[in-house]
């Protein structure tokens, strides 16, 4: 069973959307996924009452209790639990990152405040002593620039792993929720529904290399693709199972900013890029 738990100490980071999507996904590759939220909002609550589909399950619970339900879904042979946690300072619901295999930290770039702000998350997050990744979330698709700039400063600065695939500000993300539905089933063909099926894919790669090797690269980290994963009518039949992700070897200092190696679905983010270089004019 993998635990993947969306820690943010700041609200509106996204993380409700990425858990239900994330979720959705996995269920359409024919796994058994639960939603655990935290939350006292009951965001998720809400939405799983919109739905028509009877998975993924939402549990909402109280952060003392997420081990027995952890238990309880191994036991009922759940194969992905997404945890949702508070969008506040809550040193209870917190801990519960220490039961997950893999924690994913939704930030959004536009603001050095949005920023800023997950120095707090990171710094649980290091407590929890589990793989943690920065996914740029709610990114502008017309600003590649600002978005490279934000991941090379929170990767070299606050010294934790980018995802340097991100997930764009869209509409199927905004008006899937009030039917109850993720991106992907709103709008399958969608650029939203293929962002959440490549983060899917990356989460799986992650995990594999956190299995079989305790030491978790240094630089942000891609995944090969088999096609046969990337067509729509394979989702529900063919589960996918990823190569093993390798660490990125040491760049020479002359690199430029646009010069990042492409692999599979997901772009690497090296370091050793100068700041200066990536300033822009956005």
């Amino acid at each position: 069973m993998h635990v993947i738990c969306l820690l943010s100490q700041k609200g509106g980071a996204g993380k409700s959307t990425v858990v239900q999507s994330l979720a959705v996904c996995a269920g359409q590759h024919g796994q058994n996924t639960l939603i655990v939220e935290l939350d006292p909002q009951g965001t998720l609550k809400d939405w799983s009452k919109r739905r028509k589909a009877d998975s993924p399950a939402v549990l909402q619970t109280l952060p003392q209790s997420i081990g027995d339900v952890l238990d309880d879904a191994c036991k009922r042979g759940v194969d992905w639990v997404f945890i949702d946690t508070p969008g506040h300072h809550n040193p209870v619901a917190i801990a519960a990152a220490s039961y997950a295999d893999v924690i994913l930290i939704p930030c959004k770039i536009l603001s050095m405040k949005d920023v800023d702000a997950i120095l707090p998350t990171i710094a649980e997050a290091e407590r929890s002593q589990k793989p943690a990744f920065v996914v740029m979330n709610q990114v502008p698709p017309n600003a590649p620039k600002l978005v490279r700039k934000r991941q090379v400063k929170i990767q070299e600065d606050y010294g934790i792993k980018v995802l340097s695939l991100c997930l764009s500000r869209r509409a199927d993300f905004e008006y899937c929720d009030e039917h109850g539905l993720s991106a992907a089933e709103y709008n399958p063909h969608g650029a939203a529904a293929a962002e959440i099926q490549k983060l899917y894919v990356l989460v799986q790669a992650i995990l594999h290399i956190a299995k079989v090797d305790d030491e978790a690269p240094d630089q942000v980290t891609s995944a090969d693709v088999p096609e046969s994963n990337q067509r729509e009518d394979t989702l529900p039949h063919e589960p996918f199972r990823p190569e093993v992700i390798t660490p990125q070897p040491e760049v020479a200092q002359s690199l430029q900013p646009r010069e990042v190696e492409v692999s599979g679905t997901n772009e690497v983010l090296r370091s050793g890029i100068p700041e200066a270089s990536t300033e822009t004019k956005d």
